[in-house]
């Protein structure tokens, strides 16, 4: 990787993507649009494309969303039993 390209210095771990990312990233499945999930403690841990049925939950591993369709998790509809 080439010098500037990143942001987080050389050995660091990403927190999370930058909000102009997020704002960005698109659900590989539909195309829609992205909603944060985060954890009691405020950090973000999974992408919900909320315009799936059911919405679809993409986690977020070391700060690095991983957007691939396999990895994808139906999320319950808020309300339903489990939810």
């Amino acid at each position: 990787m080439s010098a500037g390209t990143g942001g987080a210095a050389a050995g660091s771990r990403l927190e999370e993507p930058p909000a102009w990312l997020r704002e960005v990233l698109r659900c590989p499945a539909t195309g829609g649009r992205l909603e944060d999930r985060r954890d009691g403690e405020g950090r973000l841990v999974a992408l919900v494309a909320v315009d799936a049925d059911p919405p679809l939950r993409y986690p977020v591993v070391d700060g690095v969303p991983v957007l691939l369709v396999d990895e994808a998790v139906a999320e319950p509809a808020a309300g339903a039993p489990g939810a």
